[in-house]
C-alpha cells in the first residue's frame, strides 16, 4: 500500500459495529470484535502508516468476523446471496465505493482500490469512476487482482438459517394476504357481481395491484447448491414450537398484519420510534414494534478508565424482565471506523451487508458518502487545523433522507445546533451531536411521515492541533464501540445502552499527547 506518512504527532482509531441490540450475554464477544479492529489498525498508526491504511485494516478485521453484519457472514438477499456495500474517504474528502456487489470478500478493499484508481487519469479525457455497483463492481475486483469467491463461499451457518426463518415468516405473511384479500374479493363480487374482476398475477394469483409482497415459488427461493436448500421443515417446526411463539422468544412483537418484508419494521401504523421499540429480523436496524415489556434502570455511561475518556449523557445498563426473550442479538448493521494518523490526517469508512431479504441490487448508505460516511478536510487557511470524520449506523432509508453522515460533520466541525427557526448557535460538540439527532433526524419531516420508525447511532471525530476529539450518540437499544489512540496500552471499548423513551445516548473522549 502507498502512502506511508510519517511523524511525530498523536494518532488514533475509532470504530463501531452497528446502533441496535445487543444481547447482555453477547456483549462480550461483539466487543472483542472491535478492539481487535482497534489493535490492528494502531500496529499501522504506530509504523507511521496512513489514516487511510489504519480504516481499512480495521473494517478488513470487522468483515472478516462473523458477528457483522459485514464481508463474511452478511444478511442475504431475498434470493439468498450476499450483496455488500462499502465507501472509504480520505483526508481531502476523495472517495471510493462499491454498492451491491457480490462474491468479494472484503468490499472495503475495493472501495479502496476504486479510490486509488479514481485518481488516475483514462485515456481520451474520460473521468475514472469512484462509486461502483452490481456484477461491474465484481468485475473491477477481478481485473484489480482482489479475492473473488464463488456465490456460496460469504454464506455463514447463522446467515443461512436467518435467512431461513424469515422466509417461512414470509410465506406465512403471505398466505394471511391471500386470505384476507380473497374474502375482501368475494365480498365485493357478493355486492357488485357485474365490476370487472381484478388483474391477477399468473404466478402468486396475488392482484397485481396489492402491497401484499409476492414471494416466489420455493425453487426461486433457493440458491443453487446445497447450502441454500430450503430445510426439510420450517425452522420454527425445527424448534418445537410455532413461529408467532418464536418471535415471542425473541421479544419481537409485530403487528400480525404489518409488512415485514422492506425494511423489517411493520407499515401499519405511524409513531416516532422508541429505542426500544426494536424489530431487527430483517434489517438489523431499529423498526417500531411496541414492547409490552417495560424496562427500568440507569447507569452511568462507562467509556473506560484512562485519562481522557468521558461521558457526556446517562445511558442504560437495562435489567431484563424476560431473560429468554432476548438471548439473541437483535443487531447486524453497518460497520464504521474513523482515523487520524500521526501527519494528523483523517480518514473514514463503511461496510455493511444492508437490510435482510432485501432487494436484489438495494444499495444502502454504507455506499454513499455523505449519508453513511463523510469527511471535511482540513482548511489550509485554518490556524485550527481543524478537520472532521464521521460515519453513522441504524435504518439506512431515513440515514439517507436525513444525509446523517454529512450533517452530523458539519454541526461538530461547526460546534453549532440548529434552532426551530432555522437559525444555528455556537454550543459544545456534544450538545451539536444531541441536536442533530433530536431535531435534524427524529424531527425531519421525512422521517416523521413514514410509517416505520428511524434510529441512528453516529460515531464522529474531531481533530484539532490541541487533540483528538471523539463524540458519539445514538437513540437505539444499543450501540457498540472501541477506540485506541497512540497513547494507550490497550483499546478501551464500550457498550453504550439507552435508557428508552426516545432518549439520545451520548459519550466520547478526548485524545491529548502526553507532555
Amino acid at each position: 500500500m502507498s502512502d506511508q506518512p510519517t511523524g511525530g504527532g498523536i494518532s488514533a482509531i475509532f470504530v463501531h459495529v452497528g446502533a441496535g441490540y445487543h444481547s447482555p450475554g453477547n456483549e462480550k464477544v461483539h466487543l472483542r470484535v472491535c478492539e481487535n479492529a482497534c489493535k490492528a489498525a494502531m500496529g499501522i498508526l504506530k509504523n507511521g502508516g496512513s489514516a487511510l491504511n489504519a480504516v481499512e485494516m480495521a473494517i478488513l478485521v470487522m468483515e472478516d468476523s462473523e458477528l457483522t453484519n459485514a464481508g463474511y457472514g452478511s444478511n442475504l438477499t431475498i434470493d439468498g446471496n450476499v450483496e455488500c456495500d462499502a465507501t472509504i474517504v480520505d483526508h481531502l474528502g476523495r472517495s471510493g465505493a462499491a454498492g451491491a456487489v457480490a462474491q468479494v470478500k472484503n468490499p472495503i478493499s475495493l472501495a479502496r482500490v476504486i479510490l486509488e484508481a479514481s485518481s488516475r487519469p483514462l485515456t481520451c479525457h474520460r473521468v475514472p469512476p469512484n462509486f461502483l455497483v452490481g456484477d461491474g463492481a465484481t468485475d473491477f475486483a477481478f481485473e484489480q487482482g482482489l479475492v473473488v469467491l464463488p456465490p456460496d463461499a460469504l454464506i455463514s451457518r447463522e446467515s443461512k438459517e436467518r435467512w431461513h426463518r424469515w422466509l417461512d415468516d414470509l410465506r406465512s405473511a403471505e398466505l394471511k394476504g391471500k386470505s384476507q384479500e380473497q374474502a375482501r374479493l368475494n365480498f365485493r363480487e357478493f355486492r357488485s357481481p357485474f365490476v370487472r374482476r381484478p388483474m391477477v398475477s399468473r404466478h402468486s394469483g396475488i392482484p397485481i395491484n396489492s402491497p401484499t409482497p409476492r414471494l416466489h415459488d420455493n425453487g426461486a427461493l433457493s440458491a443453487s447448491g446445497d447450502l441454500m436448500a430450503p430445510p426439510t421443515e420450517s425452522v420454527a417446526g425445527r424448534q418445537g414450537t410455532s413461529a408467532p411463539n418464536n418471535l415471542k422468544r425473541q421479544h419481537h412483537e409485530a403487528n400480525p398484519d404489518g409488512d415485514t418484508y422492506g425494511d423489517g419494521a411493520p407499515c401499519t401504523e405511524k409513531r416516532i420510534i422508541t429505542p426500544r421499540d426494536h424489530d431487527l429480523r430483517f434489517s438489523g436496524t431499529s423498526s417500531e414494534v411496541a414492547d409490552e415489556h417495560p424496562r427500568t434502570g440507569s447507569a452511568t455511561l462507562n467509556t473506560g478508565s484512562a485519562p481522557g475518556a468521558f461521558a457526556t449523557e446517562p445511558a442504560t445498563q437495562i435489567p431484563e424482565t424476560t431473560p429468554a426473550a432476548r438471548d439473541e442479538d437483535l443487531i447486524t448493521d453497518t460497520v464504521g471506523a474513523i482515523a487520524v494518523d500521526s501527519n494528523g490526517n483523517i480518514a473514514a469508512g463503511s461496510s455493511s451487508g444492508g437490510i435482510g431479504a432485501k432487494h436484489r441490487g438495494r444499495v444502502g448508505p454504507a455506499a454513499l458518502v455523505g449519508i453513511g460516511t463523510y469527511v471535511i478536510p482540513t482548511d489550509p487557511n485554518d490556524p485550527e487545523q481543524t478537520s472532521v470524520a464521521s460515519v453513522t449506523s441504524g435504518t439506512g432509508e431515513h440515514i439517507t433522507t436525513t444525509m446523517a453522515a454529512q450533517t452530523s460533520a458539519l454541526r461538530v466541525y461547526y460546534s453549532q445546533r440548529r434552532r426551530r427557526d432555522g437559525e444555528f448557535e455556537k454550543v459544545s460538540e456534544d450538545e451539536a451531536m444531541k441536536a442533530m439527532i433530536d431535531t435534524e433526524f427524529m424531527g425531519h419531516p421525512g422521517v416523521k411521515a413514514s410509517p416505520c420508525g428511524g434510529a441512528i447511532g453516529i460515531l464522529a471525530v474531531k481533530r484539532t492541533i490541541d487533540g483528538i476529539f471523539f463524540y458519539f450518540g445514538h437513540n437505539s437499544d444499543s450501540f457498540a464501540l472501541a477506540s485506541m489512540s497512540s497513547e494507550d496500552e490497550k483499546p478501551l471499548s464500550v457498550m453504550s445502552r439507552n435508557r428508552g423513551n426516545e432518549t439520545i445516548a451520548q459519550g466520547g473522549r478526548a485524545c491529548v499527547a502526553k507532555k
